[in-house]
């Protein structure tokens, strides 16, 4: 992608309820993945950035922090299907095998209804960004019988802490009763089995972001990224109904550690985040977004 290709936008942006903070947003690439299919998931792994869509579509990007180009074309993920909704792509540490040049990727389904018995499932691919192809090398799947998630979970990676977090709705977002749950689990190793099935016998930690922030809080769900026991989470259409904002929860503290509005910033609906160096890229329908804060605040958000 050539320069002449990207806007720099500075803005500043009312940080909600704690004064301002200085983004610098910068448009990296228009999408460039299958026409058709809505853009969800994405995560990235040292220069090469893994773009999903609805049905578990990917598109892999090369970034070095100036010049993006696409690898390839569009391929289906081995979990490709017409209930594989891709809403959280998040990387884990584990490299199936040493000379992979990705470790792997776990995918959420966050389909609405169970699908052969089985809802919210969580896929583990490994992928090769030279070949264009990927493989399903386990399937883990919550057993929630007591129904502590209503519309879908969500799964993402915790990988300075290595453990893995769900979090969803416990109804859905039209609910008046709708809360917003975070359960925690070990990660599962490839080498136990090929299909996992994790019960309310192995959450580690499980409440209500209710519990602790009583501000208004019920985004449309979307991407979830974790560094530095930040919960990055951003969510919204850039509409007055559904701003875009960048909801950051403290998984230590239980806490709400800020909220950025990043309506100005970016275009179009949000749907996931995740960091290249000291940067949040997001994914949103309408393209890439690179989010820098200025010098406190880059220092306040701990982003690696």
């Amino acid at each position: 992608m050539k320069r002449n290709f990207w806007i720099l936008i500075l803005v500043l942006l009312p940080m909600l309820g704690s004064g301002q903070t200085l983004v610098h947003s910068q448009l990296l690439t228009k999408m460039m993945g299958a026409p058709n299919e809505g853009y969800q998931g994405m995560d990235i792994w040292r220069n090469y950035i893994v773009s999903c869509q609805n049905s578990g579509i990917a598109t892999i990007y090369r970034y070095d922090g100036k010049e993006i180009s696409r690898v390839g074309e569009a391929f289906h993920l081995a979990s490709y299907d017409e209930h594989n909704h891709a809403n959280v792509a998040s990387f884990g540490r584990t490299f199936y095998d040493k000379h992979d040049k990705l470790p792997l990727l776990y995918i959420s389904q966050a389909y609405m209804v169970p699908v052969n018995g089985k809802k919210d499932l969580l896929f583990v691919e490994r992928i090769n960004p030279d070949t264009q192809t990927s493989e399903l090398v386990q399937t883990i799947c919550f057993d929630d019988v007591n129904h502590l998630f209503g519309y879908a979970l969500q799964w993402v990676i915790d990988n300075d802490r290595h453990f893995l977090y769900g979090y969803g709705n416990t109804v859905n977002n039209s609910d008046a009763n709708n809360r917003h749950r975070i359960v925690k689990f070990r990660i599962p190793s490839i080498k136990e089995s090929k299909d996992i099935t994790l019960t309310e016998k192995d959450i580690l930690e499980n409440y209500l972001l209710e519990d602790t922030y009583k501000e208004s809080f019920n985004p449309i769900g979307q991407g979830l990224f974790i560094s530095n026991g930040l919960l990055y989470m951003p969510t919204g259409v850039g509409q007055e109904m559904f701003p875009s904002l960048l909801y950051v929860w403290d998984l230590k503290a239980k806490r709400m550690y800020d909220v950025v509005d990043l309506t100005k910033a970016t275009s179009g609906e949000l749907e996931d985040c995740s960091s290249y160096h000291d940067s949040l890229i997001i994914q949103g329908q309408n393209g890439l977004y690179k989010i820098s804060f200025d010098k406190q605040n880059t220092k306040k958000f701990k982003i690696k």
